[in-house]
């Protein structure tokens, strides 16, 4: 049910008063004081009943005097009990003009000297009347009653009694010479005026004014206004921090006329000397940001109707403020430029400070795709690997400082990255898993591998000891591939440890690599010429060049023969002859299958470990 104020009712307009538990109709017959002649107490909503009430005597001694009227008595004693508490409370105590003392004498008494009342009888002035026989100035024409005869019937002065037309009594005397004092004005059944002594019994029609604040609901009833209930609770959270937002909430009001408006919100920071307010609407919380640097804080809510009537006020408990600062926002956040999907991945970021000293940790929070950011640690550290699903499209991450009052920082920010679904090739080496160790290898090997690649991408293989390429080549998917370590190859690779490298390299840039280690074992080594040189004459003397690292206590020895083609050729040492550079004469004079030339080289390491290497021979014979 909606409700609007008196004060805004047009002139004419119906209202309901409860009178002896009955509403009764009123009419508004003026809004506001209707002239200088009224105390302003008769400032508000003129109110007229708009059937008559009762019949009764004006004055039962027969006196024109209305100040001592039983009449004036009665309204504001008796019928003024008749009518609802509330209205009765409300209706305004006004000095209203009137012709003092009793006769027929026309000069009225008004403004601050008018006749006190509360429910009182309309002048002849007030109901639009003119003519020789009434007081002077006894009021001004009401609104209502404007444009009425003067001194003839009006059906707007016409009031019923018991459904038919009827006399009623005006507070009016009759001023003629000739009735003397026992005469008092009334309005007849037509709506003329007419005159007759004061103890004759005519209808009463009583009038009051009414603040203009009070309401007139939808069906005309009159209410008293009244204010909202206070809050019954109000809370404030146990830890403030200056500079930063709380909550402020509160229980709901009430208001028996259901206008409630809303509430306001005052805080103060020096124990209630002085409040200010920081909230007016209709919530029941608000958010204040408690000025940094407080030592306490209170806080008070009242609600108020449409009428700005308030409650009393609800007071919170004063709340010690912990002037906390947020941590600085962390200086960087390093992110990999390209994450690998299904690969782990390492973010870094800058440490914080914090004023007070009292920095907790970290929150870090990570968006990818469509899904918004959210967080996957909460720590000390400043490092933190996360691992990226294959089929990620793209990535980014942002951190923030919290400490220990709850307070954090602004987030620091990377910038988005685009995820590298690629899969490297894979590298099959059954028998030897990868960085497992060969052990020693005294002669030459094989290892057996395959390469494939889950994209179908194109892969170039290469095969390295050391570092040193010994071939680069594309393989067909998964075929079976061997890494030759043999023969000369074998031969050159010095003696100690080794690492040996099969990569596989896709042609998007991801490779595999597959490492084994060995350590090469070869102290000795034998060099002879598998085919004897043959010559027309015995062989007598030859010359020979051996480029080589022996160390020097190595045992180095060179035999040569000059019947290599015999079942037993004779071998004679020309060790020292080739360590001198000089020819070598041969003992041996007998070749019974023909002369032919041949060399055996042998060389040991001894003790010192130091290896050595044969680079070339060469020589001449005769």
């Amino acid at each position: 049910m909606t409700s609007v104020k008196i004060g805004n009712k047009a002139v004419g307009d119906i209202v309901k008063i409860k009178v002896n538990g009955a509403l009764k109709n009123f009419i508004v017959v003026h809004q506001g004081k209707p002239g200088t002649m009224y105390d302003s107490s008769c400032d508000g909503t003129w109110l007229l009943m708009e059937d008559i009430y009762e019949q009764r005597q004006w004055h039962t001694s027969n006196v024109n005097d209305y100040e001592k009227s039983d009449i004036h008595s009665y309204l504001n004693s008796t019928f003024l009990g008749l009518i609802d508490t509330k209205i009765a409370s409300q209706i305004k105590s006004v000095k209203l003009p009137y012709r003092k003392g009793q006769g027929y004498d026309k000069a009225v008494t008004s403004g601050a000297s008018g006749l006190t009342a509360k429910v009182f009888l309309l002048s002849s002035e007030e109901t639009a009347f003119a003519h020789d026989y009434m007081p002077t100035g006894e009021g001004a024409v009401l609104t209502y009653f404007k444009g009425c005869a003067p001194n003839g019937a009006d059906n707007k002065r016409v009031a019923k009694y018991n459904n038919n037309a009827a006399y009623w009594w005006l507070r009016s005397p009759y001023c003629g010479s000739g009735l003397g004092a026992a005469v008092a004005l009334f309005v007849v059944s037509n709506g003329n005026w007419g005159s007759h002594s004061c103890s004759s019994a005519y209808g009463v029609r009583p009038a009051l004014i009414l603040p203009s604040s009070l309401l007139v609901s939808d069906d005309g009833s009159v209410s008293v206004n009244t204010a909202p209930t206070m809050p019954a609770t109000i809370t404030v959270p146990e830890t403030v921090n200056g500079g930063s937002a709380i909550t402020v909430s509160w229980a709901a009001s009430t208001d028996p006329e259901n206008n409630l408006a809303g509430y306001i919100v005052e805080r103060t920071t020096n124990g209630g000397n002085n409040w200010a307010q920081i909230y007016q609407s209709t919530a029941t919380q608000c958010t204040d940001t408690v000025p940094f640097g407080s030592e306490t804080v209170q806080y008070r809510v009242k609600a108020y109707d449409t009428e700005n009537l308030a409650s009393s006020w609800k007071v919170s408990e004063q709340r010690s403020v912990f002037n906390n600062t947020a941590p600085t926002a962390p200086g960087s956040i390093t992110v990999p430029v390209t994450p690998v999907g299904g690969e782990a991945l390492t973010i870094s970021w800058g440490a914080s400070t914090d004023a007070e000293e009292n920095l907790q940790g970290y929150r870090l929070e990570r968006k990818h795709d469509a899904v918004d950011f959210e967080q996957i640690y909460q720590g000390t550290g400043t490092t933190y690997q996360d691992t990226i699903e294959k089929g990620w499209k793209t990535v980014q991450y942002r951190v923030k400082a919290y400490d220990k009052a709850g307070l954090e920082s602004a987030y620091a920010t990377s910038d988005p990255r685009t995820v590298d679904n690629n899969t490297a090739p894979t590298i099959t080496c059954a028998d030897h898993p990868n960085n497992s160790d060969l052990g020693e290898k005294k002669e030459g090997f094989t290892i057996g591998y395959s390469v494939s690649d889950p994209d179908g991408d194109t892969i170039t293989v290469t095969e390295a000891i050391d570092g040193a390429t010994k071939r680069s080549y594309s393989p067909a998917d998964a075929s079976p591939q061997n890494f030759e370590v043999t023969g000369d190859y074998f031969m050159g690779i010095l003696n100690g440890p080794h690492t040996l490298t099969i990569t596989a390299r896709d042609d998007k840039g991801k490779q595999a690599v597959h490492t084994l280690k060995f350590t090469k074992a070869v102290y000795e080594l034998s060099i002879a010429n598998t085919t004897p040189m043959e010559t027309d004459a015995l062989i007598t003397k030859m010359v020979m060049s051996v480029v080589r690292s022996i160390p020097e206590d190595a045992e180095f020895k060179v035999l040569v023969t000059n019947n290599a083609k015999d079942d037993s050729p004779v071998w004679e040492d020309a060790t020292q002859a080739i360590k001198s550079g000089l020819n070598y004469l041969f003992t041996n004079e007998t070749a019974t299958k023909g002369n032919a030339f041949s060399f055996k080289i042998t060389a040991k390491r001894r003790e010192g470990g130091q290896g050595g290497y044969i680079s070339s021979i060469g020589g001449a014979f005769e």
